[in-house]
Order: structure tokens, then C-alpha cells, then sequence
């Protein structure tokens, strides 16, 4: 639709909705469904606007779910994954490769292909909870923030671990909270690793030469 753009929002009752804002009309909310039965924490668009992946906790563990928002709602979760005990903290994906990435509560990876909707591999990357995942825009690598304050840089199509940077956003607490560590990433298409965290700090180092360009 012409002079439009939509977006969406999960919440802590396991709900996701996508609102569409017109320039010249109204916000129109075409698409709102109970996602996860606990908790919605993340979503991510698989190529096309109207194909989304979800990710969450659900008493069945389905945790990671597709769905086509042009289905009916009753018949819009065209797959889901019983992945990631105690939920599922973050998604992204990879378009040219048709690969999907999510993170777990319990510091555990899967890849997913979105084509065959296939779990092709799991693996522990941290002790702690996942927050949070950043993609390389080549699509070569992929990060991973946990709550302990550590990023790891993980191979896209070889799950092998790259580099690690620990303790880039540890706040000095006596209680282990999922609330500390990294609170979001971002890598750039000259290789540089954004991240900021619950230190208040805002880091961002050139890959892979490991070195910190700027510390704010």
C-alpha cells in the first residue's frame, strides 16, 4: 500500500499485533493473536511482510512458532517448535540462506530452516540466559549477549565459536538477574559490533580484530 508501513509489538501476556499506519488515513490494527500461552518476547520477519516468526514461553514449550498474517487467524500458525525449556528470548534472521536463530533462557542456540521447517541444530553457547542476537549483514557470523555480560561471535554456516568478549557488560550486583548483562546488539556492514548493556555502557568494536574502537 502506497505512503504506508506497518510494525509490530509482543507483550508479557504472550500477545503479538501488527498495526499498519497510513499516511493520509488512520493506524489500522490488521493482525493480533495469543502467540505464546505465558510470554512473547521477540519477533522477526521471514522475507515477506506477511510471514513472521515468533519467539516466547508456552506451557507445551512450543516456543518458537511461524504464522502468515494473511491466514485467518484460526489457521494462521502454519508451524511451530517445542525448543529452548523455560522460553525463548530472541530471534533473527538470515534471508539468503533462509535460516532462522533463536536464542534460549538457558544460554542454548537453534537454526532453524524456515523452508523446510526444520530444527537443523542445537547448541549450548552460553551458562546463562541469551538476551539478545545481532546477524551479520553478509550473513557470514552471528553474535550472541547473555545475561552474565558476555558476547560470543558464532560462524553462520559452520556453528563454530569465533571470538569471545567477556564480561562487556557485567553490572556489579550480589543477585544474578536476567535484568544485567547485554541489553542489545547491532553489526554494521563494515564489520563493527554495537552493543550496550544494564553497565550503562555503549561499546562497539571492528571484527575481528577484537578491539574496542570506542567505549561511551
Amino acid at each position: 500500500m502506497k505512503n504506508a508501513f506497518q510494525f509490530g509489538v509482543t507483550d508479557g501476556d504472550g500477545i503479538i499485533s501488527f498495526v499498519q499506519w497510513v499516511l493520509i488515513c488512520r493506524d489500522n490494527l490488521f493482525f493480533s493473536t495469543q502467540c505464546h500461552s505465558k510470554q512473547a518476547n521477540d519477533f522477526a520477519f521471514l522475507s515477506s511482510s506477511s510471514l513472521i516468526a515468533t519467539a516466547g514461553h508456552s506451557t507445551d514449550n512450543r516456543n518458537v512458532c511461524l504464522w502468515d498474517t494473511l491466514l485467518p487467524q484460526g489457521k494462521s500458525l502454519i508451524a511451530s517448535f517445542q525448543c529452548h525449556d523455560g522460553g525463548c528470548s530472541s530471534l533473527v534472521y538470515a534471508p539468503q540462506s533462509h535460516t532462522l536463530i533463536s536464542a534460549g533462557k538457558k544460554g542454548d542456540i537453534c537454526i532453524f530452516d524456515v523452508r523446510q521447517n526444520k530444527l537443523k541444530q542445537k547448541f549450548q553457547a552460553h551458562e546463562s540466559p541469551i538476551k539478545c542476537l545481532a546477524l551479520d549483514p553478509a550473513e557470514e557470523f552471528f553474535a550472541t549477549g547473555s545475561a552474565d555480560g558476555d558476547i560470543k561471535v558464532w560462524g553462520l554456516s559452520v556453528h563454530v565459536k569465533l571470538c569471545t568478549f567477556n564480561g562487556e557488560h557485567t553490572k556489579s550486583s550480589l543477585f544474578r538477574s536476567i535484568n544485567n548483562g547485554v541489553s542489545q546488539m547491532e553489526i554494521d556492514e563494515m564489520g563493527r559490533l554495537f552493543s550496550c548493556g544494564a553497565d550503562g555502557s555503549l561499546k562497539f568494536r571492528t571484527l575481528p580484530d577484537n578491539d574496542i574502537v570506542n567505549v561511551l
